[in-house]
């Protein structure tokens, strides 16, 4: 199987890249980036590239051959201007999404796993006391990922939505289990194994919250 994956020099991205380059099910890895990942394997090739809201077609022939695509590129924390933050965290996943379904709309089975935000509104009008703008902005991404989900039909790329708590550091168990006494938390490499498995498996719908996230990572290390 063969995975794309953007963002892998991030603090969640990384931890993808890692698990994928690991899983032997997975014989190739495509990291598509602004800088090259510290991480030498045979598995893995790197593409450098800036600007996420259009890709060549060298880029595309990549993707063309590939499975699976996970997108972990972004940031929980607005960027300031709020055009930048939009182009960051908002059009760079879609574009990316389209991308993706374009050139593999003749493959079956494709999936894009979408690494979300921290709460994400999806219904505009609704009234928000804590990061408004950023919380519905991503509402709106995920709504359009879902459009673009239903209109792949049955045999088109399929979407998933992973929707995390507090990400907490490798080791960090009591800490994690302390924060999801009153708040969602999941420990990194657990949030990597399963955005790992959705690609591989899929799930059984597109919103893949954090307790189910846990379910599917717990589920992988017992099937080893």
């Amino acid at each position: 199987m063969k995975i794309v994956i953007t963002g892998s020099t991030g603090w969640v991205g990384n931890a993808v890249l890692k698990k994928c380059l690991s899983t032997p099910a997975i014989t190739s890895v495509v990291s598509i980036s602004r800088r090259a990942p510290e991480i030498n394997d045979d598995k893995l090739t790197t593409i450098l590239h800036d600007d996420f809201s259009s890709y060549p077609n060298a880029i595309i022939e990549k993707m063309k051959t590939a499975d699976a695509c996970i997108y972990c590129l972004g940031t929980n924390i607005p960027v300031k201007p709020a055009e930048l933050n939009r182009k960051i965290n908002f059009d760079y996943a879609l574009a990316t999404a389209n991308a993706f379904s374009e050139a593999t709309k003749n493959k079956p089975s494709i999936r894009f796993v979408y690494l979300s935000g921290a709460l994400p509104e999806k219904d505009p009008n609704k009234r928000l006391w804590i990061l408004e703008d950023n919380r519905k902005m991503r509402g709106e991404l995920e709504n359009a990922l879902l459009k673009l989900d239903q209109e792949a039909g049955p045999t088109g790329m399929k979407i998933y939505i992973a929707r995390p708590g507090f990400v907490q550091p490798p080791g960090a168990n009591v800490r994690t289990w302390l924060i999801s006494t009153i708040a969602n938390a999941i420990l990194q490499d657990d949030l990597a194994a399963a955005m790992v498995q959705l690609a591989l498996e899929g799930s059984s719908g597109p919103l893949v919250e954090n307790a189910e996230l846990k379910s599917i990572a717990s589920s992988a290390k017992t099937s080893l």
